[in-house]
């Protein structure tokens, strides 16, 4: 039986796997950012099963001085219908600063939101 992760373990997993990711994303080593996004789904399933847990976890990150952390928890907001308007203008803030594929992907994140109405993080 799996040890259910604390709040705590779940924040810290989110950053450091995100850190990675963000790193390799810049450094074009996308094998090892594939292989941290992984983690990433895992836990955002551990979220959706358990929204409290989500609401506990997901805003203390919006303020994380790692634009890809406020990425991917704003995505993760959005996704399960949490915090939207906080999500929203974080994406926003983040598109409009000119910051290589980052700034693309607030936009493009807000984009599918807008037009879908809804957030995927993973295929089903």
């Amino acid at each position: 039986m799996k040890k259910k992760l604390s709040a705590e373990e779940i924040r810290s997993q989110y950053i450091k796997s995100l850190l990675i990711i963000e790193k390799s994303n810049l450094e074009g080593e996308y094998k090892i950012g594939n292989k941290e996004g992984k983690k990433i789904i895992k836990l955002f399933k551990l979220l959706e099963e358990d929204i409290d847990l989500a609401k506990e976890v997901l805003p203390s990150l919006f303020e994380h001085e790692s634009v890809k952390v406020k990425i991917c928890v704003a995505a993760h907001c959005l996704a399960l219908e949490i915090f939207e308007e906080q999500a929203v203008d974080i994406l926003e803030k983040i598109s409009e600063l000119n910051l290589r594929v980052f700034s693309f992907e607030a936009e493009m994140t807000l984009k599918v939101w807008r037009e879908q109405g809804y957030l995927r993080v993973y295929q089903k």
